[in-house]
């Protein structure tokens, strides 16, 4: 009698907890994402100016940086997965009195990041969220007069401040603020299944 009684009570607590956690799981768990990212505006750019060699740079010209992200959600509020990242810049030396380039520098690299979220609102069409993601990055810099190319591997990473996806059912649309590896601002779309 003691046996069942105890058996009976493990089996409704299971039960009720099982009822909980399905009434916390989404409804979509896996979520892809594909969007473009703005650079800091703080990046790399050194600035030089040599009087004597008759040389000054300009301001580097960056790319945008596109990402796809991979969510699974864990439940309403937690997300784990991954983003890959990919970006480029390219900076030119100028003679001061002619403007012709005397020399080139082209910087490339790639991010992967293992990523969480925590969602802070998840009602209706709209749900807000904030984030970090930490990883590796992968850059080649190339400077072409000398000829010269590095590359270095390093650790990344990227802190989502404020993150806003709107849409209902598998299409939703994405905003974000942060900084790191995928810029500062992003955008994008992706699809919950």
């Amino acid at each position: 009698m003691k046996t069942t009684l105890k058996w009976l009570f493990s089996s409704l607590l299971f039960l009720s907890a099982m009822n909980a956690q399905a009434q916390d799981a989404p409804s979509y768990r896996h979520s892809a994402r594909a969007g473009i990212g703005l650079w800091a505006a703080f990046g790399h750019y050194d600035p030089y100016y040599d009087q004597e060699r008759n040389l000054q740079d300009e301001k580097m010209k960056r790319s945008l940086i596109p990402n796809i992200c991979y969510q699974y959600m864990m439940n309403r509020h937690w997300s784990l997965g991954g983003t890959v990242s990919m970006g480029r810049s390219r900076q030119y030396m100028r003679y001061i009195d002619s403007g012709e380039i005397a020399d080139e520098k082209g910087d490339t690299f790639f991010s992967m990041l293992f990523t969480t979220r925590y969602y802070w609102r998840t009602k209706n069409w709209v749900k807000t969220y904030s984030g970090i993601g930490l990883g590796v990055a992968y850059d080649w810099e190339k400077k072409y007069e000398p000829w010269s190319d590095k590359q270095h591997l390093y650790l990344s990473g990227q802190l989502t401040v404020l993150g806003i996806e709107v849409g209902k059912g598998h299409l939703f649309g994405y905003g974000e603020f942060g900084l790191g590896a995928t810029g500062w601002l992003q955008g994008g779309i992706g699809y919950r299944f």
